[in-house]
């Protein structure tokens, strides 16, 4: 990753955890002061809540945003769900514990978990966790979606999509077998989703050996953000092929299509929901992400993508190729294929 994008990352990461640490010691510290008892403090109440909630937020949002949203992570979520959960509860509770107690030391002069504070940080880390845990199976957002009801009503958006599709899956499997070739899948799709992620990229779905990216129209063009994780994505998966060959015998790669325009998102389903995507726009990049194969390019983006972005990330070019007839489609689209010149510094 470039210097550059790198210090865009971090920027982003310490204004989320400052965010996060503000917002809470506010929080905290109105409801100190406000629900002292009749024989205390009311400042000593708030002054208690502030550096409590630094300390747990603090904590806790550096172990979410720092530890289990890196690569290094990978490992913990390999992990059966249940043991997930488990040692995921038993790390908020003792980090509550401990900030609560240690708060008291700083403004009382005493360390005392009360039966109160034991109550509340049995509570806190349980829905605390329970957030994070349902996160982590719908995807970043979804679940607050849900709950806001964001979706409940089919809206129109403008979207970015990226669709991504593995490079010769079908051999791969005859070659490795399901079973390993579940697993071949499984560290192809975490190599590509933690690039894609690094440029605010959000994972709408997984289908088979296919990854659906989306970014709301703003944020995907800003700083390119859409083809830089594009390729990043490629170039992770370029630097571990010397360990894809170790462990599996053969490399992984895909071809991918990029596209810009209105989709229709809302709830989907009765007894098993999601956020669904639909309309001609997705069905659009699909149908490009499929003539990467016919036209022997790796990367394809439709000219309105190309147009909205302005300046592509350094070392990326594009040549335009179309009007490009895709299968299904009345009208032939305008189609750039994307190279990198061999100057881009990818993450």
């Amino acid at each position: 990753m470039s210097a550059a994008r790198g210090d865009s990352l971090g920027r982003a990461r310490a204004r989320l955890l400052a965010s996060i640490i503000a917002t809470s010691a506010v929080g905290s510290g109105i409801y100190g002061y406000v629900s002292t008892s009749p024989d205390g403090s009311p400042l000593e109440g708030g002054i208690l809540g502030v550096i409590a909630s630094v300390l747990i937020s603090g904590t806790l949002a550096s172990l979410e945003i720092y530890l289990l949203n890196s690569p290094r992570a990978r490992v913990f979520y390999r992990v059966p769900f249940a043991a997930m959960l488990a040692g995921r509860f038993a790390v908020y509770l003792v980090v509550i514990l401990l900030g609560l107690a240690l708060a008291r030391w700083l403004v009382e002069g005493r360390v005392l978990i009360e039966r109160d504070s034991l109550i509340f940080g049995i509570a806190a880390s349980m829905t605390i966790n329970f957030i994070f845990s349902v996160n982590q199976l719908l995807g970043p957002g979804v679940l607050f979606s849900f709950v806001a009801g964001r979706y409940n009503q089919p809206r129109i958006e403008e979207r970015v999509l990226l669709f991504i599709d593995m490079e010769s899956s079908t051999r791969i499997a005859e070659r490795l077998g399901e079973v390993r070739f579940l697993v071949f899948l499984n560290r192809f799709i975490a190599d590509v989703s933690e690039a894609i992620m690094r440029h605010r990229g959000e994972i709408h779905k997984y289908v088979g050996d296919e990854v659906i990216v989306t970014w709301k129209l703003a944020a995907g063009i800003r700083d390119a953000r859409c083809v830089s994780g594009c390729f990043d994505a490629l170039a992770r998966l370029e630097r571990q092929a010397p360990d894809y060959e170790r462990a599996f015998g053969v490399r992984a790669n895909f071809r991918a299509a990029l596209h810009c325009g209105p989709v229709v998102i809302g709830e989907l389903g009765v007894m098993k929901q999601e956020i669904a995507l639909i309309g001609d726009t997705m069905n659009t990049a699909a149908r490009l992400q499929q003539a990467c194969r016919d036209t022997g390019h790796r990367v394809l983006a439709s000219a309105a993508l190309i147009e909205a972005i302005g300046t592509l990330p350094l070392g990326i070019i594009a040549r335009a190729i179309g009007p490009l007839p895709l299968r299904g489609k009345a009208a032939a689209l305008a189609v750039y294929a994307l190279e990198a010149d061999g100057r881009a510094v990818t993450s």
